[in-house]
């Protein structure tokens, strides 16, 4: 089972086209799991989980986590007590499911690591390929061993930064040519709404602070995974030899 989190405000229209593209593309969709983490005073949502999420969830199955506004990582780490998964996605409601089959590709990648260490991402249409995890999949050993799926208190920004940081660090870092398109306004492919305004647009002071103070942190959660792992396998492609390439290539 696969769980894709997805923390949504005000965003109905938004959650019909990401059950569209699981449905659409999913090779074994009743092996794909959602769970939403909604805002206890958005009620657009809350209505629709109601009243017609079940015309366009399909086979794909859909819980929700009906809280309090809190941080984006709160959203994460709270959302991820109701997954059933071996495998979690932290994704978000601007993403789209667009490659065929993404879910068997994500399953072949974890595969190859017997321990299931590692962290899995593919394109998202705005980063470098194979430079940042924006949307990614970890297993749930993984998440266990650190104790987070997003790093506690971090805002809106820097999570991925973390998480991808930590995997590099072990050389589990794994990106597959998997499309997850993120619709974001930046890229002219949403309207420029609240969510945005007073998310990941606004300032969040706090999360650059503790991205920037918390090197060895990010080196004490690597070393957990490493002594989790401690099984000999294969390196991730997503290393620093690939980045430095990546970026010769570009300048």
């Amino acid at each position: 089972m696969i769980s894709i989190i997805i923390p949504t405000k005000n965003r109905v229209k938004n959650l019909v086209k990401v059950f569209d593209s699981l449905n659409t593309n999913s090779f074994n969709p009743n092996l794909v799991e959602v769970v939403l983490y909604v805002d206890n005073t958005d009620e657009s949502t809350i209505e629709f989980l109601k009243t017609d999420a079940n015309n366009h969830i399909k086979q794909v199955s859909v819980s929700a986590v009906i809280g309090s506004k809190t941080n984006l990582a709160d959203t994460y780490n709270r959302a991820y007590a109701k997954t059933s998964g071996d495998i979690i996605m932290y994704s978000a409601d601007d993403v789209l499911f667009r490659t065929k089959n993404w879910d068997a590709l994500v399953y072949e990648e974890f595969n190859r690591y017997r321990d299931k260490i590692c962290l899995v991402f593919g394109a998202d249409g705005i980063q470098p390929i194979g430079t940042l995890a924006t949307h990614g999949f970890l297993s749930r050993r993984g998440i266990e061993t650190v104790g987070y799926v997003h790093p506690p208190k971090m805002g809106y920004n820097y999570s991925d930064n973390w998480l991808t940081d930590i995997y590099r660090r072990i050389d589990r870092l794994c990106y597959i040519p998997v499309y997850f398109e993120h619709s974001h306004w930046g890229v002219g492919k949403a309207p420029y709404d609240d969510t945005y305004k007073t998310g990941s647009d606004a300032p969040h002071q706090e999360s650059i602070d503790l991205w920037q103070q918390s090197e060895t942190d990010r080196i004490a959660d690597s070393a957990k995974l490493k002594q989790s792992a401690n099984i000999p396998g294969p390196i991730g492609n997503s290393n620093q030899a690939w980045i430095d390439l990546l970026y010769k290539k570009n300048n």
